[in-house]
Order: structure tokens, then C-alpha cells, then sequence
């Protein structure tokens, strides 16, 4: 299991037993997401220092830093070797990244701050929750590019919102600041009817 943490470092656990196996250090701010990748050999963690840095889990060194331009709220790895990974930004970017290079290959700008990143398990699509229009982009990778927005009324997002696709992806789900949850189908791209009662604070994941 790995993490990040306010005090800028990554740390990763044993599940048996839960003692910290290795603690990676580098960033200059607290970090916001962290993820395996090329089959948990690497770590790839995000953080408010705007920069994403690659690590080796055998040695727990930073093997590159990639300075991304913008605090980074969420990536999501599209290949086990780290050719293909997408951050989302504060600054309303979604950017593209080859491991083995230092800029992206490709830039979105969507309708807002990028609270998360989401991968279908069919590798296809992303979702995307956007702070500022309480929105999430419904994004084909094939074309990157967004094949619907999902908004509903009562949706508001928080700073650290996240929407998730359900394991099959036929759905895509987020929880709102005032408990409620919302759900979108994504093969007729309507909003679900789901019968609930309501957290009793900010519904945030």
C-alpha cells in the first residue's frame, strides 16, 4: 500500500504486519495522489509543489522529476510501463505524459479545477471531476477528447471531490458537498435515479 502525506513524503506499507516499509522524500509540498505502475516496480506521486516525480520501489529513489506547470490533484496511469500518464491540475489542465520525457505531450483545458482522475478498467475512458462548474467530463482516450459533461442539480463539488467509475464502467459516480450521491449511465449518458439517504456531511469520495 503507498500514500501520500502532508509533510511531502510517500510512504509505503506491508499489508502484513502494517509497518512502513519505505518513506520516498523530494517533494516540497504536500502531495495529493500516488500511484503504482510498470507491474509495482514505480511509484508516481502528484503534489502541490506543482511537480510529479517517478520513483524506483526497490531502491526509493526519485528516478525524474517532471515539473507539471500547476498543483497536481490526481493522475491516473494508462500503461504498466509509464508511457502514458495523465495529471489533473489546478490550473483547469489535463496533461499527457511519456515517462521518458520532461513535457507533455498533450494538453485539455476543461470547465474547471481537476479534483480527479479516474481510469475505466477497460483502459478506454477517463473521468474527470472539475471544482469549479461542478462538472465531470466524460473523455475518450482513443480521440482525448471530452464525449460528454455530466452536471445535475444539487451537485456541488468540494476541493477534494472525486468521481469514480463503477468496475464494470457502465457507470460513473460522485458524492457532493451536501451528502448526496449522483450517477450517470455512460452508455446512455443520462443521470441515474438513485434512491438514498443523504451523508450527513460533504460526500467527497
Amino acid at each position: 500500500v503507498v500514500a501520500g502525506s502532508n509533510d511531502a513524503a510517500v510512504r509505503m506499507w506491508q499489508i502484513t504486519g502494517g509497518q512502513v516499509k519505505s518513506t520516498f522524500m523530494g517533494h516540497d509540498n504536500k502531495i495529493y495522489t500516488v500511484k503504482f505502475y510498470n507491474h509495482s516496480q514505480r511509484v508516481v506521486s502528484g503534489s502541490h509543489d506543482r511537480t510529479l516525480r517517478l520513483w524506483d520501489v526497490r531502491s526509493s529513489k526519485n528516478i525524474r522529476t517532471i515539473f507539471a506547470r500547476s498543483s497536481c490533484h490526481d493522475l491516473a496511469v494508462l500503461s504498466e510501463q509509464g508511457t502514458n500518464i495523465v495529471s489533473g491540475h489546478f490550473d483547469k489542465r489535463l496533461r499527457f505524459w511519456d515517462e521518458r520525457q520532461d513535457t507533455s505531450s498533450h494538453e485539455m483545458l476543461l470547465d474547471g479545477r481537476i479534483t480527479s482522475v479516474d481510469l475505466s478498467g477497460c483502459g478506454k475512458y477517463l473521468a474527470c471531476s472539475c471544482k469549479d462548474a461542478s462538472a465531470i467530463k466524460f473523455i475518450d482516450l482513443k480521440v482525448n477528447q471530452a464525449i460528454a459533461t455530466f452536471t445535475a442539480d444539487g451537485l456541488k463539488m468540494g476541493e477534494h471531490t472525486r468521481c469514480s467509475f463503477s468496475p464494470d464502467g457502465q457507470y460513473i459516480a460522485v458524492g457532493s458537498t451536501d451528502g448526496s450521491i449522483f450517477v450517470w449511465n455512460t452508455r446512455t449518458l443520462k443521470q441515474e435515479v438513485v434512491p438514498q439517504t443523504p451523508h450527513l456531511g460533504s460526500a467527497s469520495s
